[in-house]
């Protein structure tokens, strides 16, 4: 049986529980190992008459196990289904920073996307690339590169609206999404988001100096046809990115 054909019997037994499903294997057990026992004993030509004793020794031991057995069934498929939850939720979440990964980025964004073009309105991305954190992590370990991440993700997070998406995109960098947002606004939140981080203070252990920390952010809008897809939007910021790290770094490039 595929896994699909089984997920509904799946569901159906975590929502009977233990109790139920042990009171169901009880009611189940005896007739399907009597069943069993018959069909072997039809097979061995053994004579109905002398039945009694062997259908019985098989009913019993069934009946008795499977209160037990039903139960562990239960509780290894809720153990199944948390395993399956907490991994589902891993992939959407980025484990160190706790903002959305790459993976929910783009099912975020592609959905965003298909809105903006159906309604034509705007939507923009920002590409985030922290300067200098390969430094951090060669001079101080990449435990105080762990530290700059989160710090930056935080001062980004302050400054987007409840309806932005924050999320890893890479190693060093960081992307958003910005729905109904046109360039000018776009560009206005990225500079508010360069300001925010090239404020930022960490304190580093072992460190006398606190390294500066900087970021340089590409942005790319989507309006009148100018995108076809999201990957191209990406594409485009990335391109802006780039623009900006080449001018000289920390400053937002369009």
């Amino acid at each position: 049986m595929s896994a699909a054909a089984a997920s509904p019997y799946r569901h159906w037994l975590l929502r009977l529980g233990p109790r139920g499903a042990a009171l169901l294997a009880v009611l189940l057990a005896a007739p399907l190992a009597a069943l069993i026992a018959a069909a072997v004993l039809a097979l061995a030509r053994v004579p109905v008459d002398a039945w009694a004793w062997p259908l019985l020794g098989a009913a019993l031991p069934a009946t008795l196990a499977a209160p037990s057995a039903a139960r562990l069934l239960v509780r290894l498929l809720h153990e199944l289904e948390e395993a399956r939850g907490e991994a589902e939720r891993l992939a959407l979440i980025d484990p160190l920073t706790g903002v959305a990964s790459r993976r929910q980025f783009f099912q975020f964004a592609e959905a965003e996307f298909a809105r903006s073009r159906r309604a034509q309105v705007p939507m923009s991305v920002l590409v985030i690339d922290l300067d200098g954190l390969r430094h951090i992590n060669d001079a101080h370990g990449h435990a105080a590169g762990d530290q700059v991440l989160l710090a930056v993700a935080g001062a980004c997070r302050g400054d987007l609206r409840d309806y932005d998406t924050l999320a890893r995109h890479g190693g060093d960098s960081f992307a958003v999404l910005l729905p109904h947002t046109g360039s000018d606004t776009a560009v206005t939140i990225a500079e508010r988001v360069r300001t925010a981080v090239a404020g930022l203070v960490l304190p580093l252990a072992g460190v006398a100096e606190p390294p500066a920390l900087r970021v340089t952010v590409g942005v790319a809008t989507a309006v009148a046809g100018n995108a076809d897809s999201v990957d191209d939007l990406m594409e485009q910021a990335e391109q802006a990115l780039s623009r900006a790290q080449q001018a000289g770094r920390n400053r937002v490039g369009t």
